[in-house]
């Protein structure tokens, strides 16, 4: 009886469906590897990953590289420069104490009149005279002059120039000259057995 044959299932097994997805998946990349051989046209490329976009995230791994360089080249220059400062700074006060030693200038000589004498009387026409002369300064000389002086006034009759010694600190040295003049002349003339008076005056 044709009632009585079995009815066909619709619900085929799940292995068949899989079956007719791959087959027409493949079917679809023959066909397209088939365009790409004959037109050189692949139209799976725009499905990959760019190109441009791989570019451009390489940089910021460099970027991220270079980084540590920097920073040790930085401390190292900032590490050197304390040293080099220092060395010139000490080279220069160094150089400063030098020069203050070699320019201080030596003391100047200073004499003073440690004591003084006639040579012998005057007379009619001229005195003589000396001194002794104590250097209390520098090396160095001097010049000294002798006056002959009124009795009774600080007015000289005659006066006479002497240069003295180069002498040392707190040597001694002595020196004389003769005074000689006109007015000293007259003096004694007019005044017979008058006196005069003796003065030195230092200059160093």
């Amino acid at each position: 009886m044709a009632g009585d044959e079995p009815k066909k299932n619709d619900d085929e097994p799940d292995y068949k469906k899989w079956g007719i997805i791959v087959g027409t998946i493949s079917a679809v990349f023959a066909i397209l590897a088939a365009v790409n051989t004959l037109t050189g046209f692949n139209p799976l490329k725009d499905l990959g990953p760019s190109r441009t976009n791989e570019a451009s995230a390489s940089p910021p791994l460099a970027a991220v590289t270079s980084a540590p360089r920097t920073t040790r080249t930085t401390t190292a220059k900032q590490t050197s420069e304390p040293t080099t400062t220092t060395d010139d700074d000490n080279v220069e006060e160094e150089t400063t104490t030098r020069a203050v030693r070699t320019t201080t200038p030596p003391s100047r000589p200073e004499f003073q009149v440690r004591s003084s004498q006639w040579n012998g009387p005057c007379n009619d026409t001229a005195c003589s005279m000396s001194a002794v002369f104590r250097n209390n300064g520098g090396t160095g000389t001097g010049s000294a002059t002798f006056f002959v002086l009124w009795p009774d006034k600080f007015t000289y009759l005659a006066q006479c120039s002497v240069v003295l010694s180069r002498t040392a600190q707190s040597d001694f040295t002595s020196a004389g000259c003769v005074a000689s003049s006109a007015q000293l002349q007259n003096y004694f003339r007019t005044h017979r057995g008058g006196t005069v008076r003796l003065y030195v005056k230092v200059e160093s």
